[in-house]
């Protein structure tokens, strides 16, 4: 019989993370406490000094590792990066070269991009320009979105 990996489960982490605390003293706790706040504090702040507002929005993304291609989709959008939802492991500082398929557009608009946030539903990326004529093009694809009546 095969054994099931839990280890990526959120009840499964959620579970070893608690039997850890309860190991800690009291000091341990406070500690990791003071850390755990001071990392939420920092990112909470960098999520706040983005250059653009992020345009919520379903497009369909193409992105390749080494020998399969993924089809995920992106939540919301700037002319500096996006989310996206998917279940594929990333790492921090990972580059992906990304294939933005944009609604109402006939070529997909592709950009390297870099993973600069991950949580259990996506991850976060940072557009990486070749070109002030890139950032220009997908400024304007991000604007025919907002000018769009919602559906």
């Amino acid at each position: 019989m095969e054994e099931k990996n839990t280890r990526n489960d959120p009840f499964d982490v959620l579970g070893r993370l608690m039997n850890r605390i309860y190991q800690m003293t009291h000091e341990e706790r406070l500690s990791l406490l003071n850390q755990l706040e001071h990392d939420f504090f920092a990112r909470e702040t960098s999520l706040e000094e983005r250059s653009f507002e992020r345009k919520p929005c379903t497009i369909a993304v193409d992105y390749a590792d080494i020998d399969r291609v993924f089809t995920d989709y992106i939540r919301d959008i700037s002319p500096s990066g996006a989310f996206m939802l998917s279940k594929h492991g990333f790492q921090l500082g990972e580059e992906v070269f990304l294939r933005i398929n944009f609604p109402e557009e006939q070529n997909p608009f592709k950009i390297p991009a870099q993973v600069v946030r991950t949580t259990p539903e996506g991850v976060g990326l940072k557009f990486k320009f070749k070109s002030k004529v890139q950032q220009e093009i997908i400024t304007s694809l991000i604007e025919n979105i907002r000018k769009r009546p919602p559906e």
